[in-house]
């Protein structure tokens, strides 16, 4: 009320273009009715903000101009069809109306009852053509059935941004309308907001006089015009939904927006825009320590800070322009702004070029993206210059009308376009994974202090219908394990939670910590850093020389929102820290019944070393070599090899969990410190035939099968075939230091009776588990035992190899290891003529990049060879 009683002092804020001249009837005028009345009346209004503007003049600049003619659509709003149109509506005077009868009323609405609603969809400064458009009896109109998607999805005819000023910006506005009086004077009077669909970008930079860090007699060039700045990757297409528009791959292909074919959509350069000194400071602060002080930095700008009449602007003193986009984080095509400041050494004048990004992945239509930096350092003298880091200023473009068209038209305000210091929070990342990293600094730009809180836990959160439910993940690329709920943890705390994989049923590790300036016993800090960034501290344990070192991804969830309105401004931020040592159990799929699904050769059971009656075939003797007949190959003609998969009554340890251990970094220190990461299988095919002689041989000399079922197993098309591309671990002692960067080792389904060194390569050869085909699978390294020994002392992992009590001896790559609990494994570097235990492994970090990573849930319980040639693996390669 106060604004309408102080009408000569606060004009209103509205620039009320009245619509009159046209009968609604599409391309036919009718005879016209109540020729006295108004009709159906709009106030248009820019979109608004609350305060004065910093940088007037952008009337000047045709940013809110209204041309002569607007088109005005309405629609059946649950239909989305055009009921009238009204192309090219014609301005009169201050005041434009739509004459209307009973019959143009029932038309748009349906009826002429009072508090009916309709739809109207407002375009001005649109010159090009409608979807839907067609021309009768010499006026623009639709065709019957043309709907509001259809007009939204016209595409505009492109503009040349590099022109200065533009005539005019394509503006749209859309509203429920409602009918009041049907008969009276104005059946509807309503407020339609327009907005632009271009965007505006604004700059500004702060120089050093020489560059930090370097010979000081570098200066920089500030005259006039001396430095310049390029929008990059701009946008010229769009329609007139005003949706960003994904960059092509490239900026020549032939580029389809809203399904109409746009061809070349975005600019790779502008010409470059000069930057000029506004005449206004900037305090900022200058050196380190003792050193350091405030000093007085001139602006330059492409736009001056004050308007001068007797200097019009020009040129090279513009805003850049671009309609709506979008982008991935990283794309060749991502729009930027490239700076190019002139360094002077000794007269010597180089260019440099800075790269600056956008915030966030969009540039969205209406909004006013204000950018400022402070350079202090050289840049690059490529082209393509790195980023430099930005502060930004973004709020709705808002519109005004200078004062010689406010003082003609009463009841007016004034209000000038601006940046203002608008509400907002941007993170542009809010998924990260840290790979053995302590600390990460997240951007942010917020225009209000900002507070953190963190989530509670789910219950059972890591229990395994928990982990298979996708809606418990956040994130596509990195995709990260959410076990959090959306209420948030008592008193505010961040909540950092890791599995605890000692457990045979996987438990959920959790502690609380405040965001503070100091960190708790454990090293955690969540720091807000004024509004511009969030530091997050932890630092892993990798010390392997003690038993407390990290072997499982900390999760961390929490909310960041403005500290009032903290309900409306928020964003999500979830961390994954990954340490250079992770494992995870995977439970065998076939549970704990019978023999889980574990098959060595095709089969499973067998009893006492594998025989049964009543068949006849072939095994490999285990003390001189020679192929002997035997009429007990196993109840499932299974070749003797230790003995098929066993139940868990026959294992000194009885977990039905596979363990995965993934190890992107070796500890420096301690018994594992001398090892390596690589791949420990041999390079070359060896399918394990002929005699104990031979074994070691890269050809195949003797093409006896050394499985009479071999032949008939099946591979993943189900053809019938043996063993074709085994690549067995390296048997050599130059393989025994290796250990894979991501090992399987079996569940205790695997366990076996003792056997020869050289039936154990051909056990883990045919061995299979849960869906890990045979083929792959492989006798461990020395290193690998010792490794997984530890592991199992420090209370990583259960027990997996040996028993509580007393040694027990495992073949590895190139001789047996002596393990027993709680003791550093022996090793013995020769192959005696008996019998010791093996444990076979599974190389996850190769075989989950091939095309067939594992068999599907109905295949499981089928024995299929999974061994390819290195060349078909594909990544794996």
């Amino acid at each position: 009320m106060g604004a309408l009683k102080d009408k000569k002092m606060k004009k209103r804020s509205y620039l009320a273009l009245m619509l009159t001249g046209l009968a609604l009837l599409g391309c036919v005028k009718e005879p016209d009715s109540f020729q006295d009345k108004d009709g159906i009346v709009f106030d248009l209004v820019l979109e608004d903000i609350q305060t004065k503007a910093t940088k007037p003049g952008i009337a000047a600049w045709n940013e809110n101009a209204i041309p002569d003619f607007i088109d005005i659509f309405f629609y059946n709003e649950s239909t989305g069809e055009i009921t009238k149109d009204v192309i090219e509506a014609r301005q009169v005077g201050s005041r434009v109306s739509l004459q209307t009868n009973p019959n143009d009323i029932e038309q748009i609405f349906g009826t002429i009852a009072s508090g009916a609603h309709c739809g109207v969809f407002i375009v001005a400064n649109f010159t090009g053509t409608y979807s839907g458009e067609t021309t009768q009896a010499g006026k623009r109109c639709l065709v019957a059935g043309t709907t509001l998607a259809d007009i939204k999805a016209t595409l505009l005819p492109a503009p040349n941004w590099e022109t200065f000023p533009q005539s005019s910006f394509v503006m749209t506005g859309e509203k429920q309308i409602t009918l009041g009086n049907a008969q009276g004077s104005t059946p509807v009077n309503e407020t339609v907001r327009l907005s632009r669909v271009a965007a505006r970008v604004t700059f500004d930079v702060t120089v050093a006089e020489n560059a930090s860090g370097t010979d000081s007699d570098w200066t920089t060039v500030t005259a006039d015009g001396a430095m310049s700045v390029y929008l990059v990757y701009a946008m010229r297409k769009a329609t007139l939904s005003a949706e960003p528009v994904p960059v092509p791959a490239t900026k020549d292909v032939t580029y389809n927006i809203g399904g109409v074919s746009a061809g070349t959509v975005v600019y790779n350069q502008y010409v470059d825009k000069l930057l000029y000194d506004t005449g206004t400071k900037k305090t900022r602060t200058r050196g380190t320590g003792t050193d350091e002080h405030e000093e007085q930095a001139s602006v330059f700008s492409l736009i001056p800070g004050a308007y001068d009449e007797s200097n019009p602007y020009n040129g090279d003193l513009t805003p850049f322009y671009t309609y709506p986009v979008s982008w991935d984080t990283g794309s060749s095509m991502e729009p930027y702004l490239k700076l190019i400041i002139p360094w002077d050494y000794h007269g010597n004048i180089k260019k440099y070029y800075y790269k600056i990004p956008f915030a966030g992945n969009a540039l969205e239509r209406n909004h006013w993206y204000h950018i400022s930096i402070d350079v202090r350092i050289l840049g690059t003298e490529q082209a393509d210059p790195p980023q430099v880091e930005v502060h930004y200023a973004i709020a709705d473009w808002s519109g005004e009308i200078d004062d010689a068209t406010a003082e003609e038209i009463t009841n007016i305000t004034s209000v000038p376009a601006q940046v203002i210091v608008a509400r907002f929070l941007n993170i542009p990342t809010t998924e990260y994974v840290l790979y053995d990293r302590d600390h990460l600094t997240i951007p942010m730009m917020s225009s209000h202090d900002v507070e953190i809180v963190g989530f509670q836990v789910a219950s059972g959160a890591y229990q395994p219908a928990h982990e298979e439910d996708d809606n418990n993940y956040v994130g596509d690329n990195p995709r990260i394990y959410n076990p959090f709920t959306t209420s948030f943890a008592a008193n505010d705390k961040i909540v950092a939670v890791r599995p605890d994989y000692s457990e045979t049923t996987i438990s959920a590790v959790s502690r609380s910590f405040s965001v503070d300036d100091t960190s708790d016993a454990n090293g955690w800090r969540v720091i807000i850093k004024g509004r511009d960034s969030i530091s997050f501290s932890h630092p892993l344990n990798r010390n392997m020389a003690s038993t407390d070192y990290d072997v499982a991804p900390y999760t961390i969830r929490f909310r960041v929102r403005h500290a009032e309105n903290e309900s409306s401004y928020y964003t999500d931020v979830t961390i994954e820290q990954r340490p250079s040592i992770i494992i995870r159990p995977e439970e065998n799929a076939g549970g704990t019944a019978n023999y889980g699904y574990a098959y060595v050769n095709g089969g499973q059971g067998g009893g006492a070393n594998g025989y049964s009656s009543g068949w006849t075939g072939t095994r490999f003797d285990n003390t001189d070599g020679s192929w002997t007949s035997s009429s007990n190959p196993g109840n499932y003609a299974t070749y003797y090899l230790g003995s098929s998969p066993s139940d868990l009554s026959n294992s000194s340890n009885k977990n039905t969990n596979m363990y995965i251990i993934e190890t992107s970094v070796l500890p420096t220190t301690g018994k594992i410190a001398s090892y390596m990461l690589g791949d420990p299988r041999s390079r070359t095919i060896n399918n394990l035939n002929g005699s104990k002689t031979s074994f070691n041989t890269t050809g195949l000399s003797d093409e006896a099968t050394w499985s009479n079922a071999k032949q008939t197993l099946k591979d993943w098309d189900g053809t019938a075939r043996g063993l074709l591309y085994y690549y067995p671990v390296g048997t050599s002692a130059d393989y025994n230091d290796f250990i894979a960067p991501r090992l399987r080792i079996a569940s205790s389904f695997g366990a076996t009776n003792y056997m020869t060194y050289y039936d154990a390569f051909r056990r883990c050869a045919s061995y299979q588990e849960s869906g890990y085909p045979a083929g792959r699978w492989r006798l461990p390294t020395k290193a690998e035992i010792e490794y997984i020994a530890q592991l199992n002392s420090d209370g990583k992992i259960p027990l997996l190899l040996g028993s509580d009590d007393g040694s027990t001896d495992y073949w590895c790559n190139s001789g047996y290891m002596t393990v027993q609990k709680d003791t550093d494994p022996e090793y013995e570097g020769t192959i005696p003529n008996q019998n010791k235990y093996v444990r076979c492994v599974y190389d996850d970090w190769y075989w989950g990049e091939s095309d067939h990573s594992r068999l599907s849930t109905d295949k499981m319980s089928t024995f299929t060879w999974g061994d390819m040639d290195r060349a078909n693996v594909g990544t794996a390669q």
